[in-house]
């Protein structure tokens, strides 16, 4: 069976966030090391309790990785399934759809945090990204007729 335009553009774009996804995750796995052992030394050197929130911090930022890190990596891998098999859209779609809130969610959490300048670019080409990906999978379920 012959791939559609949207179904070929589905299985670049899954590809790469597949890709994104594994980076995405092994920098949540070293933030959690990283972290431990960082929050190990400044309860050592500073006392426990700067140690303690130091540890708290970073295990939050790299849970917030590794649950970031697989969700792309289910879509990046559902979406390869279904540019194969446009029967198969509709857990790409509501990944994708997952995604781009998480994304929305990260763009509002770093303007209230007043990060977002710094890391402005990276959040916002993540959204459009998602939001690429949703709009493509909408037109595979229309094809499907789903």
């Amino acid at each position: 069976m012959e791939r559609s335009g949207s179904q070929k553009a589905l299985l670049v774009l899954s590809i790469i966030e597949l890709i994104c996804g594994i980076i995405v995750l092994a920098l949540g796995v070293m933030t959690l090391i990283g972290g431990g052992i960082v929050a190990g030394e400044l309860g050592t050197e500073l006392g426990a309790e700067v140690g303690e929130v130091a540890g708290g911090i970073t295990g939050v930022i790299g849970g917030v990785a590794l649950f970031s890190g697989l969700l792309a990596v289910l879509a990046g891998v559902f979406g390869i399934r279904a540019a194969n098999d446009n029967q198969k859209i509709m857990i790409v779609w509501v990944f994708v759809l997952i995604v781009a809130i998480v994304n929305v969610i990260s763009i509002v959490m770093s303007i209230v945090n007043g990060t977002f300048g710094a890391s402005a670019f990276s959040l916002i080409a993540s959204l459009l990204f998602s939001l690429l990906m949703f709009w493509i999978c909408n037109n595979i379920k229309k094809q499907a007729g789903k």
